[in-house]
């Protein structure tokens, strides 16, 4: 049976992800505040998961065109 929703709690994509961004940001703020790690150490980590993310994401890609 299915569940229905209430409109008034229902966000758009664009809500749900500011809403990530700005919860992120705070807690890049305290760490950095705290001296849980430096700037330099964020923004080098910061591209170390882009890097595999991409690496994971062009994977996926030639796993599908694979398939097909």
């Amino acid at each position: 049976m299915a569940i229905l929703l209430d409109p008034k709690q229902i966000v758009s994509f664009e809500e749900l992800l500011m809403s990530q961004v700005v919860q992120r940001e705070a807690i890049t703020r305290l760490l950095l505040k705290k001296g849980i790690f430096t700037k330099e150490e964020f923004l080098e980590m910061v591209k170390v998961v882009n890097k595999e993310m991409n690496k994971a994401r062009k994977g996926l890609k030639l796993k599908r065109d694979t398939v097909k």
